[in-house]
């Protein structure tokens, strides 16, 4: 396994660039004693997940005066009322120093100073650590149980800090928020995980062994798209997202000019797993001598293994295509995330088109009749579009929705003829977005004995910036998403959605800044509909 390098932010990037009073939870800075200056806490509030160890509750910064230095002798936390003893298996108290982050998955530079399980009302830890002049941080973390009940959350303030012979800092405790818990959260690449600056694009699929698959960008200079060096790898879990296994590479960047991105995923109903992806050159630098590439690599292990990558780029457009107006077109990518295989067996992804130099994108529908052996164009489905998912309605329909580059509501349209042509483009008054990626999948269909017809969508729902990554329900076909819940309320931008064996849904999302950390969530479709009490 490569060492993980500079992935110290981790578990508190979410929480603030500059860590402390930056988002709830904040108390009031007590009085200084004659050792202490001032200090304050900041509390984590994002997700967590069943059996997570080390969860950060809260972020503690204590300032001592010059020349001061303390002997901690314990720590006092109160539990929210709504917070079950039985969903906390031990709070922990971690000291980094000067450090004002916490690596929760290494605990690189952090010292454990006590642990105790949690209290009724109070919860007192006996601690044993030295605090030195100057700026400190400490962190309290909870280790959940592997039975946490879903939707519980987990909040603890802080009371008073015990230190020396005697002396005890007193907080006036406010109410905690906390972190709920879902049934898994597992951040899968922070930026400088196995030798990369960076990690974007999600895509993930259940396969049919019910193992998640999943394949990001993995961008090793920069955050750019292509023509910047970037590598597709692939992650799998055997136990619905609770561990992973080391990335694999399936296609690897040799430089400036010569990576792979963008990947989208499909099951097909064999068995077999593919993966699409652009290559080579850059969407907006693309020309007829040197195209953005598509290629396709297989998997009929459940994506243990890969074929090499195929370039399918001369079926779909380009010098060497045979449609003398497809032949002329300067760019096509297709949108990362999901592709899907229809009731007739018909392969479908959509394919943003840059069709002349005026930069423009178009939406046409990419489709394989033999397994994604060979490829065929639908008709244009939307001028003037963006990235797009496809999902095939309970009466064959089949419904796209296309990322509104403009920021606004979201737009959409239907083909009744399995995709080669597309009614007049509409708009969801009830999906807004700031112009992203993001997905749309089935979740079950009455027809197919699975439940009702019921579809997911995943985006930022925010107008203006690319944060508040939510799920949204629809319960009619497509015609209206009235349920949902955010998964990520801070900064957060391209998602991709999967339903898993057991009927649970995978998340697999891009959170925080700056970079990008790729994180995936597990919750039930009753946790997403759940009305808050």
């Amino acid at each position: 396994m490569m060492r993980k390098e500079n992935s110290i932010r981790v578990s508190v990037i979410l929480i603030a660039t500059s860590l402390m009073c930056s988002i709830a939870g904040c108390n009031r800075t007590p009085a200084p004693t004659t050792e202490i200056a001032g200090a304050k806490t900041t509390e984590n509030s994002e997700y967590t997940g069943r059996g997570n160890q080390n969860e950060l509750l809260l972020a503690l910064m204590i300032d001592l005066n010059e020349n001061d230095t303390i002997s901690l002798k314990d720590i006092t936390l109160i539990k929210d009322a709504a917070t079950q003893r039985s969903d906390v298996k031990a709070i922990k108290v971690y000291y980094t120093g000067q450090l004002d982050t916490l690596d929760t998955r290494t605990l690189h530079d952090a010292l454990l100073l006590g642990k105790g399980s949690l209290s009724k009302k109070k919860t007192k830890i006996a601690l044993s650590g030295d605090l030195k002049p100057g700026r400190n941080y400490l962190w309290v973390t909870a280790d959940i149980a592997d039975d946490a009940t879903e939707g519980n959350r987990v909040a603890v303030s802080l009371t008073s800090v015990g230190y020396n012979k005697n002396k005890r800092f007193e907080y006036e405790p406010e109410p905690a928020k906390g972190r709920e818990i879902l049934l898994a959260r597992r951040l899968l690449f922070a930026p400088g995980d196995y030798n990369s600056n960076f990690y974007r694009i999600p895509a993930i699929i259940t396969a049919e062994d019910g193992s998640l698959v999943t394949a990001t960008d993995k961008r090793k200079e920069n955050l750019w798209d292509l023509p910047q060096d970037i590598d597709v790898v692939i992650r799998r879990s055997t136990d619905n997202g609770k561990t992973w296994s080391e990335p694999v590479t399936i296609a690897e960047g040799k430089g400036y000019g010569k990576g792979y991105g963008d990947a989208a995923l499909v099951r097909l109903d064999n068995g077999k797993l593919l993966c699409l992806f652009g290559g080579m050159n850059g969407l907006w630098q693309s020309r007829p001598d040197s195209l953005l590439r598509t290629y396709v690599c297989e998997s009929v292990d459940n994506g243990i293994n890969w074929t090499s990558p195929r370039d399918i780029t001369d079926q779909l457009y380009g010098a060497g295509c045979s449609d003398p107006i497809r032949k002329k077109w300067m760019a096509s990518f297709c949108a990362s995330g999901h592709a899907i295989q229809t009731s007739s067996g018909r392969v479908m992804v959509v394919a943003a088109v840059r069709e002349g130099d005026d930069y423009s994108l178009n939406n046409y529908l990419f489709y394989s009749d033999d397994e994604g052996v060979t490829w065929h164009v639908s008709q244009r489905a939307m001028e003037g579009g963006d990235e797009a998912k496809v999902v095939e309605l309970a009466d064959g329909t089949i419904l796209m929705s296309i990322r509104n580059k403009h920021k606004g509501s979201r737009y959409y349209t239907r083909s009744t003829d399995n995709g080669i042509t597309w009614a007049p483009v509409q708009q969801w008054d009830d999906l807004k977005e700031p112009g992203c990626n993001g997905d749309m999948i089935r979740y079950s269909m009455e027809k197919n004995g699975t439940g009702k017809n019921i579809l997911l969508h995943s985006i930022p729902f925010d107008e203006k910036l690319r944060r508040n990554v939510s799920v949204f329900v629809s319960y009619d076909e497509g015609e209206t998403w009235p349920d949902g819940k955010t998964i990520c309320s801070g900064a957060s931008a391209y998602s991709a959605l999967t339903v898993l064996q057991d009927g649970t849904i995978g998340a697999y999302i891009e959170e925080g800044e700056p970079g990008m950390n790729l994180v995936f969530l597990n919750f039930s479709l009753e946790w997403l509909t759940r009305k808050h009490k």
